[in-house]
């Protein structure tokens, strides 16, 4: 698995200009942000994580691992939409799943090369022009795919959560132009920044 080239220069940042965020990178120094790798795997990966649990996540993924053997677009596409559910995955899911790997079928995305090199934003339009692959799907794929440094997932329920737990004062949930203003401190690391957030909140590391 790559490592981000900027993750030493990140923490620094982060530690130097949030104190809170600082006791973060502290607790948990022994492990990185990390990617996996591979765009498709990740992309659903993403679909699977979706309002549920990473313990829960990790369950559906292994059976759709059982299932396909190999994560490439034929194998899931000739799958198919039954075999899919039965992993576990609601009817949405599991054709967000089937339409990601059609779009990777029809454009003969084979292998990495296709997305080096390329704008965030022509990726997120792209990503976002499949049905079924939302802002925060697209954003995932940013953050643990290309290894962005500056993603901000502003609608997710951990980061939410996570902000809430540690920057609000006197149990008032903070409103959405604070969460902001607490974020634009991050810049340009925030992805980094919200590595941690995940990992105050999860005994486990996100990876998609």
């Amino acid at each position: 698995m790559k490592k981000l080239k900027y993750w030493q220069e990140s923490i620094d940042y982060l530690s130097n200009t949030d104190e809170i965020l600082g006791e973060l990178i502290n607790k948990y120094s022994q492990s990185t942000l990390t990617t996996r790798g591979d765009a498709l795997e990740t992309l659903m990966r993403s679909i699977v994580g979706q309002q549920i649990s990473v313990k829960a996540a990790a369950s559906v993924w292994q059976k759709i691992i059982n299932l396909l053997d190999d994560i490439k677009p034929d194998n899931v596409l000739l799958a198919g939409f039954e075999n899919l559910r039965s992993c576990g995955l609601s009817k949405q899911k599991a054709q967000y799943i089937l339409n990601i790997a059609e779009h990777f079928k029809s454009h003969n995305i084979t292998d990495e090369s296709y997305w080096q090199d390329r704008n965030y934003s022509n990726v997120y339009k792209e990503l976002t022009s499949i049905k079924g692959v939302g802002p925060w799907t697209a954003e995932m794929f940013g953050m643990f795919y290309l290894l962005e440094r500056d993603i901000f997932p502003l609608k997710d329920l951990g980061i939410l959560k996570a902000i809430n737990q540690l920057y609000c004062v006197d149990g008032v949930p903070l409103k959405i132009d604070e969460v902001i203003a607490i974020s634009d401190r991050w810049k340009p690391y925030r992805t980094v920044a919200c590595w941690y957030l995940w990992r105050s909140i999860d005994n486990e590391a996100v990876l998609y």
